[in-house]
Formats: C-alpha cells, sequence, structure tokens
C-alpha cells in the first residue's frame, strides 16, 4: 500500500450495517503485512475518533455548551418562521416566551414540514388574546407543548392573529442534540 486511500477506500463509501460477519473468512495471521500499515491504521483510528468526538457521546442527548437565545419580533399578522434547523441539526426548544406590545394579538404554534409545508398544531391561543405588555413563559401552558424537539426539515411556525396591529416580542431558548 504506498497510498493511504487504498486502506480506506473500502470504508469509505460503506456502512457499518453493509458488513456482515460471514463474510469474514478468518481471523488473525498476517492480514496487514504491507510496508506502511501502521500509519495507515493510525490516520484510520484518527478519523474514527473525529467522527465519534462529534457524533457519538451525545447518542441524541443534549450537547453542552451549544445552548442560545433566539429572539425575534413578529409585526404582521401571519405565518411566521421561528426556528429552521440547518442541514443535519436536531434542536431542542426549551423554553418560549411572547410579550404582546399591542392589545388583542393572539397566537398558535405549529410544527411544519418544510418540504410540503404542511403543519400541525401544537398550541391554540386564537380564543384569547395574549395581555398586553405581560411576558407570557409557555413552560406554564398545561398541557406543555415543551420541551420540543425540532429536526432537520422541520419548522417552527408561530401564527398571529390580531384584529388590528402586532407587535409581539419572541424569545426560544433552544440547545442541540444533533450538529
Amino acid at each position: 500500500m504506498s497510498n493511504v486511500d487504498d486502506l480506506l477506500d473500502p470504508l469509505r463509501f460503506n456502512n457499518l450495517g453493509n458488513f456482515e460477519l460471514t463474510d469474514v473468512r478468518s481471523i488473525g495471521g498476517g492480514v496487514f503485512t504491507e510496508k506502511n500499515t501502521l500509519e495507515h491504521l493510525k490516520i484510520l483510528d484518527l478519523v474514527v475518533k473525529a467522527y465519534q468526538s462529534v457524533h457519538a457521546p451525545t447518542f441524541g442527548r443534549l450537547i453542552p455548551n451549544t445552548q442560545s437565545i433566539v429572539s425575534g419580533n413578529l409585526n404582521s399578522v401571519a405565518f411566521n418562521k421561528v426556528l429552521t434547523p440547518s442541514k443535519g441539526q436536531v434542536i431542542e426548544v426549551q423554553a418560549i416566551d411572547a410579550l404582546a406590545n399591542a392589545a388583542g394579538t393572539a397566537i398558535r404554534i405549529y410544527i411544519a414540514d418544510a418540504t410540503s409545508g404542511s403543519r400541525v398544531l401544537l398550541y391554540d391561543g386564537s380564543s384569547g388574546a395574549l395581555p398586553n405588555g405581560i411576558k407570557v413563559t409557555f413552560n406554564s401552558i398545561t398541557p406543555s407543548i415543551l420541551p420540543l424537539t425540532i429536526a432537520y426539515g422541520q419548522e417552527l411556525i408561530i401564527e398571529t392573529i390580531s384584529s388590528g396591529s402586532v407587535d409581539l416580542d419572541i424569545q426560544q431558548m433552544t440547545i442541540l442534540r444533533q450538529q
């Protein structure tokens, strides 16, 4: 093996699920007899460790130090996309606060399919307006919709409903489960 790709190419485009134990004909013996084999194995070991350092330790649990607060202002009657994960991301929304700066604003919260645009209603607050000037925390609403996990391909949408003007400050506490 004169090139590290000679060792890595057979593994590069195959998942471990594609390999079967019945394909292994013998174990032990002089398997790696080429010059520089140990050097190539060290490189492969580094690649595996780098992948594991990002993906394996979390196993779907929260990734430490990835929390953030996403804030914004909604100022029109519309379906507002407030959170859209990037490719490969899974985000957990741990808290949502809303502060209505104009009287008569009500909201609905949806989770949506980013591709088709279809939505599923999570919270319907259309029967009553948010109190003007008082911050509402959605952690205290029963039944609670939080924590909410949103994966790539989904969106968190807040629909603002009002017969007058809309001025709504939204704040979300999020943390990554996968990046």
